[in-house]
């Protein structure tokens, strides 16, 4: 008995010690990102995701840096992904893959998404010896000693009572999980504002968390990043992703029957690229758990505001969500994780689409079935 209860203990201290470790997080620039950036700004990449005019002086400077490389594989490699769709969340999440400058290191293996993104594995191994060669030729690594301590002045408004601690308890209690490990990555080279969040597996299982803060893409002069509430929140949305989508990836086939909800918003969601139910839905849900954040973390009347904000931008479930978010809040003995709550999820929405579709979404409805 008494070896069962020291067991006990000690498994309790681990975790303990698992989620002490977990939450100490900090806003970091990543000179493998700054590589990738440089080397998309080559690249066609620029037309829709670069910055509004010349961009700031950083970006200028990186810009004009890798202009004199243009021939290199590594750009033509870029070039190739870019116009094949691996754009967006896809290069940053593949640097989240690597490990730091000169080696660039396959850390982690290379997920099912990303493999399918980029067309093979074989691709995303080429791209990653060329930028490692890329580095080297150039000495990108001097370029960026240099420019090191300017990105962290301009980073200072932002750090400045960032509680990324509070934060990731947050959703570590409102999940009922954590990941391994977090890391929030910030770039002066891709735009515009917002963010990316990516998840990656250790080979012992582990998950580490991403977050990829973007330069808002107006300034002509310093690099200029999201601060206070705005951060903070985009840091719940983006680490969230870590949270809600293996939940929703469980449940493909509830998934596609709830296209329905997605139709009548599709135009709206393909400019912000969320081409699919599945991703819409994973941003409504993400939508949701960032006004509970709100009515947590905030004074009152912010949760309302990031309602308005997210319905503004069609994510008309917004509200919705976060009334079966609140159900969840207050009946966590019987769903103790997120995971334990999706099914449930899933009925609400499925009784949603029943009660509000009209003829015309009710026919489309069948014809997906």
């Amino acid at each position: 008995m008494e070896m069962k209860r020291t067991s006990v203990i000690a498994a309790a201290l681990f975790l303990v010690i698992a989620l002490q470790t977990a939450v100490h997080a900090s806003l970091d620039f990543s000179p493998a990102m700054e590589l990738l950036g440089g080397v998309l700004s080559q690249t066609t990449w620029i037309e829709n995701r670069g910055p509004q005019g010349e961009g700031n002086e950083y970006f200028r400077a990186l810009q004009a840096f890798f202009s004199e490389f243009k021939g290199h594989k590594a750009v033509t490699i870029a070039q190739e992904l870019t116009k094949n769709g691996f754009a967006y969340d896809a290069p940053p999440a593949f640097i989240c893959h690597l490990g730091p400058l000169p080696d660039l290191e396959l850390v982690y293996e290379y997920s099912d998404y990303l493999v399918q993104r980029a067309g093979s594995r074989d691709k995303l191994e080429e791209f990653r010896l060329a930028l490692r060669d890329l580095a080297q030729e150039s000495n990108f690594l001097g370029f960026y000693a240099q420019w090191e301590p300017y990105l962290n002045a301009c980073l200072e408004p932002a750090r400045e009572g960032f509680r990324s601690a509070l934060l990731i308890d947050w959703l570590q209690d409102f999940f009922g999980w954590s990941a391994s490990e977090f890391q929030l990555i910030v770039t002066a080279s891709m735009f515009p504002a917002g963010g990316y969040g990516a998840t990656v597996t250790g080979r012992d299982g582990s998950t580490i968390a991403f977050q990829i803060i973007r330069e808002y893409g107006r300034s002509s002069a310093k690099p200029e990043f999201p601060t206070s509430t705005s951060l903070e929140l985009l840091t719940i949305h983006e680490l969230g992703h870590s949270f809600v989508n293996p939940c929703n990836e469980q449940y493909p086939e509830r998934t596609k029957r709830l296209k329905p909800l997605y139709w009548p918003v599709r135009k709206e969601m393909r400019q912000q690229a969320y081409p699919s139910v599945d991703i819409f839905l994973n941003e409504q849900v993400l939508r949701g758990v960032e006004v509970i954040a709100a009515q947590d973390l905030y004074e009152p009347g912010t949760a309302e505001a990031v309602i308005a904000s997210n319905e503004n931008n069609g994510f008309y479930l917004t509200r919705f969500v976060a009334e079966q978010l609140e159900h969840y809040r207050a009946n966590r003995e019987t769903y103790p994780t997120f995971r334990d709550f999706m099914p449930y999820l899933y009925d609400q929405l499925e009784t949603y689409q029943k009660e509000n579709s009209s003829w015309s979404d009710r026919f489309f409805s069948m014809f997906l079935r």
